[in-house]
């Protein structure tokens, strides 16, 4: 009996002291910080017409192969072997967007056991020798123990941000709720990144790449992050700049439910849709209806089977126009999730950036004065009278 009480004591005041060290080693990001300063050649001054990426690249370890732990799976990191085709394949990938002026990837590590201690920051810098990066860390824990046969280990991650043109400034900013303790020690810090360019109208464009909580259990946090996204979406559009929000938002865009895959994908149902309401309706979602972006990670892919769905996208401002939207085929080869491309044009013209009704109004005016410049039908022209000295 007297052992057993000294086994369980010594077990208590070791658990106890491992969550007091993890507690006040807890990563803290300020709510808000800029991780790049002002740029004073950060202008875009001769540019309107802009290309994107986004990319959740699964730290190079959730290849076709791969089944994931966190959603059912056995696994916790791939193979050595297939970790590194899974980086060389990604980097090769990106090597070839060298023309996209904005790249926004997630679940990119710098230093992790899940990912071997490769820094694919700095690899897919290499990648792209003509773009500016910026990166923001969301995943900072320095012993994850799940699970306990096989733990995680060590993470530290974020997203990344890669732009040909030179930002004004990059902020991090921080999602304002997070799991309950002690589960949050070892959970993700979500945020987002912001960036900024100069118009040529004395405007901006506001870029946000994004990466919102994901599981069943973070419905709450996902309503949080999607509270904050919109507020600061909207107040940057009523000042007059142009805004573009993408990335993996972990739950379906409006009008989900009315997208049809190619028959080559299962299409899965379930996930949280985002309401057709959450922005004015003047807003542009931007996503391919025929291509899913991500995949199930309970167990290696199985085309026409593994069940997939859409939750990497993008949206708009009324003033920015989408052009082109393509999920890129890969076969989900190097990571659970398919890149999106797509293309845009800024809305130069102010009368083309109204409401339905003032435009309606604008247009009505527009015929009057026309109108009024012309002669009535059926009228005779006047005749000239000669004044008299």
């Amino acid at each position: 009996m007297r052992t057993l009480i000294y086994t369980i004591i010594i077990v208590v005041v070791l658990a106890a002291s491992f969550l007091v060290y993890f507690t006040l080693t807890d990563f803290q990001p300020p709510a808000a910080e800029i991780i790049a300063g002002e740029n004073p050649i950060g202008s875009i001054a001769d540019w309107d017409e802009f290309s994107f990426l986004t990319w959740n690249v699964g730290y190079c370890g959730l290849d076709r192969e791969m089944d994931f732990f966190y959603d059912g799976g056995k696994k916790v990191r791939p193979s050595d072997s297939s970790f590194q085709n899974n980086l060389n394949g990604i980097f090769r990938f990106l090597s070839e967007q060298d023309s996209v002026d904005f790249i926004f990837l997630q679940e990119v590590d710098t230093l992790a056991r899940r990912s071997y201690y490769a820094n694919e920051l700095k690899l897919f810098s290499d990648a792209l020798p003509n773009h500016v990066k910026c990166f923001a860390t969301n995943y900072k824990v320095r012993y994850v123990p799940m699970p306990l046969l096989n733990p995680m280990g060590e993470v530290i991650s974020g997203i990344a941000t890669y732009t040909r043109p030179r930002p004004d400034v990059s902020q991090r900013y921080s999602f304002p709720v997070n799991y309950a303790w002690p589960l949050k020690l070892f959970m993700p810090d979500r945020c987002f990144i912001m960036q900024r360019f100069k118009c040529k109208n004395g405007h901006e464009l506001v870029l946000i790449n994004t990466h919102n909580s994901a599981f069943e259990n973070a419905d709450v946090l996902r309503q949080y992050e999607m509270w904050m996204l919109r507020s600061f979406v909207l107040h940057e559009y009523a000042i007059g700049n142009y805004v573009v929000l993408g990335g993996d938002w972990n739950e379906n865009p409006p009008g989900y439910d009315r997208a049809k895959y190619y028959s080559c994908y299962h299409k899965k149902s379930g996930l949280t849709q985002i309401p057709e309401d959450y922005l004015p309706k003047d807003w542009h979602w931007a996503y391919d209806r025929k291509i899913p972006t991500n995949r199930d990670v309970d167990e290696a892919f199985r085309p026409g089977l593994t069940p997939t769905t859409t939750i990497d996208f993008f949206v708009t401002s009324p003033n920015v126009r989408v052009e082109y939207v393509k999920a890129l085929e890969r076969g989900f080869e190097f990571s659970d999730h398919q890149p999106v491309f797509m293309r845009i044009k800024l809305e130069t013209d102010p009368l083309n950036n109204c409401p339905d009704d003032c435009s309606k109004k604008i247009s009505e005016l527009r015929d009057s004065i026309k109108m009024f410049g012309n002669k009535k039908p059926g009228e005779k022209p006047r005749k000239k009278v000669r004044k008299k000295h």
